[in-house]
């Protein structure tokens, strides 16, 4: 049992190191400067330009929700 417990637990070290190795660089990149808001599908693909105008859409939707919680709360 103790052995089972300690391969399970080295096999799930390895898998962390693994994937804190992969996020290190893409967590610090750093993206250049830009006109909208930055939507990356993949690390270094940006589709910005082409999602940008419907980051918007979901505050337009829920504005009215925002005003009647506004007015009901007083």
């Amino acid at each position: 049992m103790k052995r089972r417990l300690a391969r399970i637990l080295v096999g799930g070290g390895i898998a962390v190191a693994a994937l804190a190795g992969a996020a290190g660089p893409a967590g610090a990149a750093q993206p250049a400067a830009q006109d909208g808001p930055a939507v990356w599908l993949v690390p270094g693909g940006d589709l910005g330009g082409v999602l940008g105008p419907t980051v918007g859409v979901p505050t337009a939707l829920l504005a009215p929700v925002n005003k009647l919680l506004t007015v009901l709360h007083g």
